[in-house]
């Protein structure tokens, strides 16, 4: 079975399971196959990795909706280890992991109300995710400088002075510096200020090449908020 265009391209989009661009039908299934022997557990899982992934979406063009996390990193593990599990339990394929998720946000889609249909799932999908994915740790002003400076290398190595790499290296910047106007004004040095933030730098550098996480368990959002234009300030 093809997924229904809609929501495999809500899947692609949002790419919370390994391999989600690029949908092909799903293996020929034998009457055996069609009902896969999931438990209860694992069902819900899938239902709230569904929702997770329409909710994804929402956030990436900006809405909040309430009752809900930001979702882009949590809900994506969710969903790849939900989608893991299940193919296991199941003796799945991923493309039939696929499919059920699939159903799982047509049938949200296609509710009598859908927006209420997913309100519903927010508290106990909410549950599970923080059950079992550890919330986002809120960085510091010194750690979202070394963030946004590590993100800033990669797209520049990739794209050169592109416009998204110049917007990071100006993020990266006004991090910085008010992380060492604040380091002076509470009575480090220039210099002790500029070592705290290589510091930073070479700590976040090696959290990013250990393979466990890295930048990924952070709230980038809070960079952003922190790199706001502040009152009757420019960059």
């Amino acid at each position: 079975m093809r997924l229904p265009l809609r929501v495999a391209a809500l899947l692609a989009r949002v790419a919370l399971l390994p391999l989600t661009v690029g949908f092909a039908p799903a293996q020929a299934q034998t009457p055996a196959q069609s009902a896969p022997k999931l438990t209860a557990q694992t069902r819900d899982d899938l239902r709230c990795s569904a929702a997770f992934a329409i909710v994804a979406l929402e956030q990436s063009d900006g809405d909040a909706l309430e009752g809900w996390p930001q979702l882009a990193v949590r809900g994506r593990t969710f969903f790849a280890d939900s989608g893991e599990r299940a193919m296991k339990e199941g003796a799945l394929s991923r493309e039939q992991v696929r499919d059920l998720i699939g159903r799982e946000v047509q049938a949200l889609q296609t509710a009598p109300d859908p927006d209420k249909a997913l309100a519903a799932l927010a508290k106990p999908c909410v549950a599970r995710l923080d059950a079992t994915v550890p919330p986002l740790v809120t960085p510091t002003l010194k750690q979202c400088a070394a963030i946004l400076g590590l993100a800033y290398a990669e797209v520049h190595a990739r794209e050169g002075m592109s416009a998204s790499a110049q917007d990071l290296k100006t993020l990266e910047s006004v991090l910085s510096s008010r992380e060492r106007e604040a380091l002076i004004a509470a009575g480090s040095s220039g210099d002790d200020a500029d070592r705290t933030l290589s510091e930073a730098r070479e700590a976040m550098a090696v959290e990013a090449a250990d393979g466990k996480g890295g930048v990924d368990k952070y709230d980038i959002a809070h960079c952003y908020e922190l790199a706001k234009p502040q009152e009757k300030s420019h960059y």
